[in-house]
């Protein structure tokens, strides 16, 4: 895979606890089943698809901190899943790591309790007008070739009904 992460993300990812990963691995796999059917783009180099070195320097949820070195490790294991089921296993898709940041989010929300209901999510820019809801926002950025490249997400939710006696 031609993914790196930089320094800085890389540093968390090593310093997550080794017992926790698999745990990790395993919702990122799910999460890259989520993936498939909305079929991110893979990062291209000069009209090649992309086998070109890719470094990832920043894989933010908006307002959220920076990712922590479990959702750095599921985004990971998602990514790795999808750009192989697209028989790309070498290529990078920054889309993908944008849209896994969300979802990796809704997951581990799941995992605490009730979900968040997601009625949209995609890319920034086909974001369907009219629909309403909260807006949950990421955004994958990296080094492609020494270029800059951003690739945003938005997740349009419902919030949760609370629950009886809350």
């Amino acid at each position: 895979m031609s993914l790196q992460l930089a320094p800085a993300l890389r540093e968390v990812l090593d310093a997550t606890d080794p017992d926790l990963r698999a745990a990790a691995q395993a919702i990122g796999i799910a999460v890259a089943a989520q993936l498939e059917p909305l079929r991110p783009a893979l990062t291209r180099a000069g009209g090649h698809p992309a086998s070109v070195p890719v470094e990832i320097v920043s894989l933010d949820l908006i307002p959220e901190d920076p990712p922590d070195g479990l959702t750095l490790v599921a985004c990971e294991a998602a990514h790795q899943t999808y750009v192989r089921g697209r028989g790309a296993p070498a290529a990078t898709s920054l889309g993908a790591l944008a849209i896994a940041r969300l979802l990796v989010w809704a997951q581990r929300a799941a995992i605490l309790g009730r979900p968040p209901t997601i009625l949209w999510i995609g890319p920034v820019q086909r974001r369907p007008e009219g629909l309403e809801g909260i807006e949950i926002h990421s955004a994958c950025s990296g080094l492609v070739t020494g270029v800059k490249r951003t690739a945003k997400a938005v997740a349009v939710i419902q919030r949760p009904d609370p629950e009886p006696g809350s």
